[in-house]
């Protein structure tokens, strides 16, 4: 079987049984939820999981992200607000938000070892330098990973599946969502982990919000957004892969900045938040050591 490289800036393995089956559970059991550009989605009937009804092949995930993906989404680092110089208080801020809801002190990390997944231009990294972590990042973007270098950041071009050695945390911010197959992601991500060490994961949540919005809910990327995990399903993920969640937080309702007043979205991304069915999800898990 083939590796290939995704958004996510992982290269995972095609499952090889069949690109309509569950590459999580294997089940080939589904209904469908949407079509979105002429393609559909399914939820798997045995863990969950919305997916592509039909897996993507190594070819066309080439194909998708050698047309200017990484130029058109990431590359304008000039002008992109999430990669500018100008965003980066807003982007601590949000960090800042995120880890007191998930109950973790950043300060107790100080001195431990981070790997950041699709580090990008690594904006994290910087985060998590300020709070005195070793950090690392990989990225398969040779442009992002430059930009942080430039930086001054400890990023590189590298494969997850490439990497050997320890760290007490590693994040995946807005990544699993694009890899072929999350299952062989977390369990090599376990053999990274040291005993007790601390996974943290940030992926679009379907719920409440994803059925409402039907197909015009915005993490609903064919290609790109392979699969979209309930609350639920990505528990259950993780639990199969040798993890115990320690605590987790939703946010988020569909409604970008400017798409309704200002009152309007603050209202509801506060209720949505409060209630826990926002349309992110970030997951702070332990490796559980028997």
């Amino acid at each position: 079987m083939m590796r290939d490289s995704t958004a996510c800036n992982i290269r995972v393995e095609t499952a090889a049984k069949s690109d309509t089956s569950c590459n999580i559970c294997g089940s080939g059991e589904s209904r469908h939820t949407v079509t979105v550009e002429g393609h559909n989605y399914v939820r798997c009937a045995v863990c969950g999981v919305e997916r592509m009804a039909k897996y993507p092949t190594n070819a066309e995930v080439r194909e998708f992200y050698s047309k200017g993906y990484m130029t058109n989404k990431f590359n304008d680092l000039g002008h992109h607000i999430h990669f500018t110089p100008e965003y980066r208080a807003t982007y601590f801020a949000e960090k800042d938000l995120t880890f007191s809801d998930l109950r973790m002190e950043m300060g107790r990390y100080s001195g431990k070892s981070l790997l950041d997944v699709g580090c990008a231009n690594g904006q994290f990294l910087e985060y998590a330098q300020r709070h005195g972590i070793r950090s690392m990042g990989i990225d398969i973007s040779e442009e992002m990973v430059n930009a942080g270098r430039k930086n001054g950041l400890n990023c590189e071009v590298a494969d997850l599946f490439d990497l050997k050695g320890s760290y007490d945390l590693v994040t995946f911010w807005d990544v699993v969502e694009h890899v072929t197959d999350p299952k062989a992601v977390l369990e090599k991500t376990m053999t990274l982990l040291n005993p007790g060490g601390e996974l943290v994961i940030q992926t679009p949540c379907t719920g409440m919000v994803s059925e409402l919005f039907g197909e015009k809910w915005l993490y609903y990327l064919p290609v790109q957004h392979i699969h979209l995990f309930s609350q639920d399903a990505l528990f259950g993920l993780l639990s199969k892969t040798g993890y115990s969640i320690v605590s987790w937080v939703r946010f988020g309702s569909c409604n970008p900045r400017g798409s309704i007043p200002d009152t309007n979205k603050k209202a509801i991304d506060t209720i949505v938040k409060r209630t826990g069915i926002g349309d992110t999800i970030v997951v702070r898990a332990r490796r559980t050591d028997d």
